[in-house]
């Protein structure tokens, strides 16, 4: 690949390339960045990290979270359907809704319902950032541990 770019390089120029393959993949790789994070954090209620005997891949699994993007879900192989796609990934994602559906049942309260979105998936921003301003460290002890806010950063951050 890096061959190819090089050699795309010579043919079309560096600011050509730049523009037609450079600035798509930098914003392919913040969304892709983007959807892992939020899949992961910024949920109200405190999600658990687990290690050594305590982690499973269910747990695992079900510590996930759907998230609702709107326009986007139909666009993008319905991404929102996160957990499903952890606990089984063999399933096409043309199927995901209707298994999510099938199985928010079993879930019961291990499922997180999203929050729903409007076309435009603006509330996953306020989720971000209430994230970033919290979910800054866990504990280097214990098997179970959840994120916690370090002073430090979120003094200096409300003075400002």
């Amino acid at each position: 690949m890096a061959a190819l770019l090089v050699g795309l390089g010579f043919v079309m120029g560096p600011v050509q390339l730049l523009k037609l393959y450079g600035i798509p993949y930098v914003i392919f790789v913040m969304w892709l960045d983007l959807v892992t994070y939020l899949h992961r954090h910024g949920h109200e209620d405190k999600l658990p990290w687990y290690r050594g005997e305590e982690w499973s891949y269910l747990r695992g699994g079900l510590t996930t979270i759907d998230r609702d993007y709107g326009w986007i879900n139909n666009i993008h192989h319905d991404i929102g359907t996160h957990v499903i796609h952890h606990l089984f990934p063999q399933i096409p994602h043309y199927h995901l809704i209707e298994a999510t559906e099938a199985a928010k049942p079993v879930f019961g309260l291990y499922y997180r319902e999203p929050k729903k979105s409007s076309p435009l998936p603006i509330y996953l921003i306020g989720e971000l950032l209430r994230s970033m301003k919290k979910d800054h460290f866990v504990s280097n002890t214990g098997d179970i541990v959840y994120y916690q806010t370090d002073p430090t950063l979120s003094s200096s951050s409300t003075s400002q």
